[in-house]
């Protein structure tokens, strides 16, 4: 009887969201005729975390809590579009949903340079902190409004793992990292690159062969994928702390696909996204521990953590330079980029990150 009149009262307002969460059977749902169906494009291949443990409940999430009516279909890196057409694609509603990242296209989206994959170093040391910083004090916000202007619409930045990097050779401090050859992204790159290393992109496949054959010296990312493609047998020196607590990325939708959503599943896929940014962030902290206490040992991996004395330099002589820097050049482009980084700033003085 209770369930009975909770589904009338769903009926009568149009929400129906929390009847899934207290249990009330989804087959008690009326599902329209009309079955909409999106594509979902990852960033990653088969078998990545993300595409083996996040992104399929996300999906099933969705399906179960829409009674079928909002029906997602998971494709991998490339199978409908290069990583970089996946911007124009969306904007197109050629494909309806992406884990991206706006660092991607910074030179014409501005709000990119906020994205968390693209900091510098030392900006946030934990999931919380990030959170906060993204969530509750408005960088995600200002994103959002940006990429509405692109014509799409942005669900949030979520955590991807913790960023390391890692070596054919022992890096025992900043002044080791002259002359060292690296695969990095972003303003990770710049950071190598401003203490003498030489930074170098590439896909993530073909990080290993390189690293074999003497092209680099070693490869930095979010952490798992040192485990997932074996970077271990030839990188047997992994460093730390992470230089970003976590690398993020973002979850965009074609705001075309978006305004075409009624409100009820609208909001069903903004539940199912706080949940996939959850899941994401657990999973990612239970498999890194997981590789630190059992499988380093099983391969032979020496950890090398820098000290304070490493990281305050870091982040004072190249991160808070960086950052000024990005409001400078960035912020005449879209004021949203100077209002973020103000925040940032302020964010790092309360946690006593700089003076």
């Amino acid at each position: 009887m209770k369930c009975r009149s909770l589904i009338a009262l769903r009926v009568a307002v149009a929400v129906f969201v929390g009847l899934i969460v207290i249990g009330c059977p989804s087959q008690a749902i009326a599902k329209p005729s009309e079955v909409i169906n999106w594509k979902f494009q990852s960033h990653h291949t088969p078998g990545a975390l993300s595409t083996e443990y996040v992104i399929p409940p996300f999906i099933e999430r969705v399906r179960e809590m829409s009674g079928g009516r909002l029906n997602i279909t998971l494709h991998y890196a490339g199978e409908l579009v290069d990583y970089q057409e996946v911007f124009p694609s969306l904007q197109a509603n050629m494909i309806q949903m992406a884990n991206t990242s706006g660092l991607f296209w910074r030179g014409s989206i501005p709000v990119g340079w906020l994205q968390s994959g693209n900091l510098p170093p030392f900006v946030c040391r934990s999931n919380d902190e990030f959170n906060e910083l993204y969530h509750r004090r408005g960088i995600d916000a200002l994103i959002r409004e940006g990429l509405a202007e692109q014509g799409i619409h942005f669900l949030g930045n979520h955590n991807v793992g913790n960023t390391y990097f890692w070596s054919k050779k022992p890096i025992n401090s900043v002044d080791d990292l002259k002359g060292f050859k690296v695969r990095f992204f972003g303003s990770m790159s710049d950071t190598m690159e401003h203490f003498g290393a030489a930074p170098v992109m590439l896909p993530h496949p073909e990080t290993y062969t390189a690293i074999a054959m003497g092209t680099l010296d070693g490869s930095g990312t979010a952490w798992w994928l040192y485990r997932d493609l074996k970077l271990h047998e030839v990188c047997p020196y992994f460093i730390g702390p992470a230089w970003q607590t976590p690398q993020g990325m973002e979850l965009w939708v074609s705001k075309k696909a978006w305004d075409a959503l009624p409100d009820d599943l609208k909001a069903i896929v903004e539940t199912a996204a706080v949940a996939f940014t959850k899941d994401y962030a657990d999973i990612c902290w239970m498999q890194e521990r997981e590789m630190f206490n059992k499988s380093f040992p099983e391969w032979g991996t020496t950890y090398i953590e820098w000290g304070k004395e490493d990281i305050d330099r870091i982040t004072n002589e190249f991160s808070l330079p960086y950052l000024d820097k990005i409001a400078k050049e960035i912020g005449p482009k879209d004021p949203r980029v100077v209002k973020g980084i103000e925040i940032i700033k302020q964010f790092m003085k309360d946690y006593g990150y700089i003076d």
